[in-house]
């Protein structure tokens, strides 16, 4: 798992990206049908965060990145840190 500042890195990734407040980046929030991410929007959080967090997230992984807890799951895995 990633350390609270870390998911607090991803909230803010995620809120730029997607011009929103942090407190409605919530860790189920849905972002397409909530927040109303588009694909571009996915492709730059992703690119953002393998920036931050010094990873390479293969482009099959995209699909999981529908909520924050996906994308911690994601960046977790990558990182071999237990979940």
């Amino acid at each position: 798992m990633l350390t609270s500042n870390e998911v607090n890195s991803v909230k803010e990734i995620i809120a730029e990206v997607l011009e929103v407040e942090m407190e409605e980046v919530q860790m189920e929030t849905d972002l397409v049908d909530e927040l109303e991410a588009d694909s571009m929007m996915a492709l730059e959080i992703m690119a953002t965060v393998e920036k931050t967090f010094n990873v390479v997230i293969p482009e099959e992984e995209l699909p999981n990145f529908g909520s924050l807890s996906e994308i911690i799951n994601v960046v977790t895995k990558l990182r071999g840190v237990p979940q």
